[in-house]
């Protein structure tokens, strides 16, 4: 009964419409297939929201992990329209931000999370901007480190690692958030190479610190996939944003407070800390009219895939870390693993800076802190977590707490 009714509609249907409609069906299916011309292979997902509904922040690395056992090292999924292409080993991430580098600099265009927070900042800065940008801050970052140790402001570092040991000690075996004691250690360090005794007060790098840990609490990492329009709409309905860019703009207000001081008393002749170095280049700059270029981005290829213009890479460092061809036992912690032997190579260093142009800055100044202050404390404790934690990797990343229990060794 229903299909006799089905086909006396189509017979009042005219060919032409019947033509038309039949044509755009089938240009529309070429366009699709067009598209996914040698793409990836991938999760097909739902239409428009793509593989978003079947994603969460709990386990979203594990998660794209499972698909890289099934898909390949790289595949493809998309998320409200917009295509991304998973890095899943070191291989395919080198050979993206290293090897084809040009291609793969830009950031994820249109409105995101990570736009609205940091739009103009040196890490998420496109194009030319960005160049000046990172040469800019990689040279002053190296001359303000130059300059702390040529005036001897090398002590107060060994000063806060000799600090940490008093603190733990005082602690008496019982748990410490060793995270929260480090990064003020390391802030202090931070503000004297950058900033000196005049650039920024320690209360107010606390405060940043303080509010810049608020407002990672609002970094869900299924938002940071999500770009478009309905950024626009969704972000301000959820009440861990809302949080993050009230901890935001009360982070700028403290910024825009000491860059204000500073221009009172800039003088180009006496170039105080990062933020004269600043102003002197930007008047440099301004002076000789310095251009800047368009951002683009190319098509290319990858592991011998198409990748369009406009695709955005995920590095899953979780995939690229629990790689069993790159690391014997991946998921043994086995620091010796990168210290090389005789007759072995060493196995590839992680890569939780990141590779290519785009790396993290932070990287050197970064690795030796942590050097100095992991080697002491390991040095003169023995680090236990207490008996009743259960905090994870991801937990501890979300939250900055790790607790841990530092036991004197009894040779101190």
């Amino acid at each position: 009964m229903e299909v006799d009714k089905i086909l006396d509609s189509l017979s009042t249907v005219s060919p032409t419409s019947l033509l038309l409609a039949s044509l755009i069906v089938l240009i529309t299916i070429v366009i699709f297939v067009l598209k996914r011309r040698n793409l990836p292979p991938g999760p097909t997902g739902l239409p428009y929201v793509g593989y978003f509904p079947f994603l969460s922040n709990e386990n979203i690395a594990v998660k794209l992990d499972e698909l890289k056992k099934k898909y390949g090292d790289v595949f493809s999924f998309t998320i409200t329209g917009r295509l991304f292409i998973n890095l899943g080993s070191i291989k395919a991430v080198r050979e993206a931000h290293v090897t084809k580098s040009d291609c793969f600099g830009g950031r994820l265009p249109g409105s995101s999370l990570l736009e609205i927070f940091f739009e103009n900042g040196v890490g998420f800065a496109k194009g030319e901007p960005w160049k000046v940008l990172r040469k800019f801050f990689v040279r002053v970052l190296k001359e303000r480190a130059a300059i702390s140790e040529k005036n001897s402001m090398i002590v107060p570092v060994y000063d806060s690692i000799k600090s940490t040991i008093s603190d733990l000690k005082e602690e008496k075996g019982k748990p410490v958030n060793l995270i929260e004691l480090l990064t003020n250690k390391c802030t202090t360090n931070l503000r004297l190479m950058l900033f000196g005794e005049v650039g920024a007060s320690e209360e107010q790098m606390k405060q940043i610190m303080q509010l810049y840990a608020e407002e990672l609490e609002g970094f869900m990492p299924l938002n940071l996939l999500l770009s478009g329009s309905v950024v626009r709409f969704l972000f301000p309905l959820q009440r861990s944003f809302r949080k993050a860019l009230k901890s935001h703009r009360q982070i700028e207000k403290i910024l825009f407070d000491i860059v204000k001081e500073h221009k009172s008393a800039y003088d180009e002749e006496n170039i105080r800390d990062i933020i004269d170095d600043y102003f002197k280049e930007r008047d440099l700059r301004r002076a000789k009219e310095d251009p800047t270029a368009e951002y683009f981005t190319e098509e290319t290829t990858l592991s011998g895939y198409r990748i369009p213009k406009g695709a955005v890479t995920v590095t899953n460092f979780y995939s690229c870390h629990s790689d069993p061809e790159v690391y014997d036992e991946p998921e043994k912690f086995n620091p010796s693993r990168f210290v090389p032997t005789e007759g072995k190579s060493r196995e590839e260093l992680p890569i939780t800076f990141g590779v290519g142009k785009r790396a993290c800055i932070g990287e050197g100044y970064t690795m030796i802190s942590v050097f100095l202050f992991a080697a002491t404390i390991v040095q003169n404790f023995e680090l236990k977590f207490p008996e009743d934690s259960t905090a994870c990797a991801q937990e501890v990343f979300m939250t900055g707490k790790l607790p841990v229990c530092a036991h004197p060794r009894s040779h101190t």
